[in-house]
């Protein structure tokens, strides 16, 4: 409970109050097990909880480490040495989402997508089919 008193929004001691019937009522494990119960609640049960929903959301939103954090702003520093006179701020930062999604970008099916994209109008069609 140490830990809640570093976030002004949580009350350590409500919080120690419902984990406690929380756990008595559900049997838990893991965080995944926390999320499909309250995903499966009802909106009045889950009245009952709102410190351990508000904990459950923070543990969402917080990243695991900063590795990720990391990488994009040395990826970003090398981009934006590279092609910072050419590139708005908007398109520096697509480019370094892309760069840090490689993976995910290297599974779409860009063929996919350009038929979809011409097929929406024949003027697209003309320009864009060989």
């Amino acid at each position: 409970m140490d830990h809640a008193k570093k976030y002004p929004e949580l009350s350590a001691a409500d919080l120690e109050l419902e984990l406690t019937m929380f756990l008595r009522k559900y049997a838990v494990t893991k965080v995944s097990d926390v999320i499909k119960i309250f995903q499966q609640m009802i909106s009045e049960v889950r009245k009952i909880f709102p410190q351990v929903e508000f904990l459950l959301r923070l543990l969402l939103v917080c990243p695991a480490s900063s590795t990720e954090a990391e990488r994009s702003f040395s990826s970003l520093r090398r981009l934006r040495t590279r092609l910072q006179s050419t590139m708005t701020e908007r398109r520096l930062n697509s480019v370094c989402v892309c760069h840090m999604h490689q993976k995910l970008l290297d599974c779409i099916d860009i063929r996919g997508i350009l038929a979809d994209f011409y097929s929406k109008s024949e003027v697209q069609e003309k320009l864009f089919v060989h």
